[in-house]
């Protein structure tokens, strides 16, 4: 029986475990990581391996995930916090300190499905901090696929962006999500989001249900940052304006901002981020099939 130590985050709701990718090849980190979510185990709307030595994250999936990104920032944040603490030495990595306590810690690392290094800014002490991912944003095509329905393909992942103006959010999201990932050929995507957006009131509100094809998980997510960023970028193209604040099922905005850095395309995605949990989990050796998930 497999035991694994964890952190549990909560970026925006969007809970997320992370585990040490150490010795633990990218197919038991995908069997592992559908044994934890599992309601009966830690649960979570999703997992991660983190390589803190190399900074690097894989998705149980190998799919890209912004919150993952963000959780690992503050993991950084806080380990580096940690160690300081026990050896009364400076925070490396970008920290400022003041009274002892880490208010900045900034580092970089590669994550999964993403082709270039993502920037992390945590800012707070445990177990709460908000994170920004700063990352560099590749050439997306946004396609119209029909009046209302916008396709953008991230790296490792994409969206289908329904504007709830022509198309409300179903009674049923599962299936409606499922649906339209077929019409719209995206059920061999390492992941897809489909996300249901309006504007009310002034406020900006999405319904992300996100699957994960190699995980084989279905979540109607609490935030989904990827698809905060997808949002955002739509929304960019058709106007002027340069960045957002976009609020989240889970109660909280994820603020999204364009900018160029030289003739490079960025993007920051902010909001908080709360340590739920830390500990060791023992996991079975082989997962029954379950429809917990699905």
């Amino acid at each position: 029986m497999p035991a694994l130590c964890f952190f549990k985050w909560s970026p925006g709701g969007n809970t997320t475990l992370l585990f040490p990718a150490d010795n633990v090849s990218p197919q038991e980190q995908t069997r592992l990581a559908v044994a934890a979510l599992d309601a009966t185990m830690l649960g979570g709307e999703q997992a991660g391996f983190f390589n803190a030595l190399q900074k690097t994250l894989r998705m149980a999936g190998g799919e890209f995930c912004v919150n993952a990104s963000r959780a690992a920032g503050a993991m950084l944040a806080y380990c580096a916090a940690t160690d300081a603490a026990k050896t009364g030495e400076s925070v490396q990595g970008g920290a400022v300190q003041q009274a002892g306590k880490l208010l900045v810690y900034e580092d970089t690392i590669q994550v999964s499905g993403w082709e270039t290094p993502i920037h992390l800014r945590a800012r707070g002490v445990a177990p709460q901090w908000r994170v920004e991912a700063e990352l560099q944003i590749p050439a997306c095509p946004i396609a119209s696929l029909d009046k209302g329905v916008q396709l953008v393909r991230l790296p490792g992942i994409c969206h289908l962006l329904l504007d709830a103006r022509v198309h409300s959010q179903p009674e049923d999201c599962f299936a409606a999500a499922s649906t339209l990932r077929h019409r719209y050929g995206l059920e061999d995507e390492a992941a897809s989001g489909v996300i249901w957006w309006q504007e009310r009131q002034g406020r900006l509100t999405m319904l992300p249900l996100v699957h994960v094809r190699d995980a084989g998980t279905n979540c109607l997510e609490n935030a989904c940052g990827s698809g905060a960023l997808a949002l955002g970028m739509t929304l960019a193209a058709a106007g002027a304006q340069t960045a957002f604040s976009i609020m989240q099922p889970g109660g909280t905005a994820l603020d999204v901002r364009f900018y160029c850095d030289g003739h490079v395309r960025m993007a920051g995605i902010d909001g908080p981020v709360v340590l739920l949990a830390q500990g060791t989990v023992w996991l079975p050796d082989t997962q029954e099939p379950s429809g917990a998930l699905a």
